[in-house]
């Protein structure tokens, strides 16, 4: 018998292969636009192929899966309401709780990839039937890192206020930016897999009008699961409800998708620089020494021979 899928969306707030990854996951959308007499601001994005793609290939468990089906979210989005150009961004939950940390990451190139401590934690549902992510996060701190296109950096973190990550994001950009946003992020599962996966950011410029700020809270209001609307009407419904009252424009669209950055050439000289006596320890019998990609799950395995090359070109 089928079980329903379960819904995780957040709560809201205003305010081997030996070979490098050459495919990746089905695209995913992001959309930017303004709304309002130009008063909002806004980001919606739909990476629920990018989610499923990361489950498979770390064989999440559902709790997993939905703390990073909404990191990668809002690292996407973040990234996308930049107000300097950036090439890419890392999103950071540490907390105390059972998944550990929580990373996500999103460039310019609209490519995403990202990992979870503990994999495969699990724990019971609520008496409501949701998962238990904020407990599964814990207390701690979500931090971001910028990477601007002018070779930049930018570092910032505050404090997790409850670890469901879209009041957390709406907290970053109130304390570390001073601005005023509403976001919102969501995974919808069923035994399949990841069903949807997305969410959206709607921030306020500096003098906006309060009437645009106040319909969109009244949106929000009533506005029910997120994950649920993206999987039954699409980032075009989702839009619609997010900023009914409202004349709105997109102003750039944006493919996103899974796919990771690791290749054997930037892995060989990492390899060559830890200590002698700790290589050796993880050098199998034969000589091989394998090496996983946290944030893809790839086996990259090096024969004896390419690894003397390598440590003898690094002494």
């Amino acid at each position: 018998m089928t079980s329903p899928p379960r819904d995780r969306s957040p709560n809201r707030s205003l305010g081997r292969g030996g070979t490098p990854l050459a495919g990746a996951s089905a695209p995913g959308e992001l959309r930017i636009g303004v709304a309002g007499d130009l008063d909002l601001r806004w980001a919606i994005v739909d990476v629920t192929a990018a989610t499923e793609e990361a489950r498979r290939r770390h064989d999440f468990s559902p709790i997993a899966a939905t703390a990073l089906g909404r990191a990668l979210a809002g690292a996407a989005l973040l990234r996308a309401l930049a107000t300097r150009s950036c090439r890419r961004l890392v999103l950071s939950v540490a907390g105390d709780g059972p998944l550990g940390r929580v990373v996500a990451e999103a460039d310019s190139a609209g490519d995403l990839r990202g990992f979870v401590g503990a994999p495969r934690v699990e724990l019971p549902p609520a008496e409501t039937g949701r998962l238990r992510i904020a407990e599964a996060v814990g207390r701690g701190t979500l931090r971001v890192v910028r990477e601007l296109a002018d070779g930049a950096r930018s570092d910032s973190q505050v404090a997790l206020v409850n670890g469901e990550l879209g009041l957390d994001l709406a907290h970053y950009l109130e304390q570390s930016e001073q601005v005023q946003s509403a976001v919102s992020l969501g995974v919808l599962s069923g035994p399949e897999g990841v069903r949807s996966a997305g969410g959206f950011l709607v921030e306020a410029v500096p003098a906006a009008d309060a009437r645009a700020i106040a319909r969109v809270e009244a949106n929000l209001a009533g506005f029910g699961s997120l994950s649920r609307r993206l999987a039954e009407s699409g980032i075009d419904g989702l839009l619609a409800s997010v900023l009914d009252g409202l004349l709105y424009d997109a102003r750039e669209s944006q493919a996103v998708r899974f796919r990771c950055s690791c290749c054997r050439a930037e892995l060989a000289p990492r390899l060559a620089a830890i200590p002698t006596a700790e290589r050796a320890e993880i050098t199998e019998a034969d000589g091989t020494l394998t090496a996983q990609c946290a944030f893809c799950a790839t086996v990259y395995v090096f024969d004896a021979s390419e690894l003397g090359a390598v440590v003898g070109a690094a002494d």
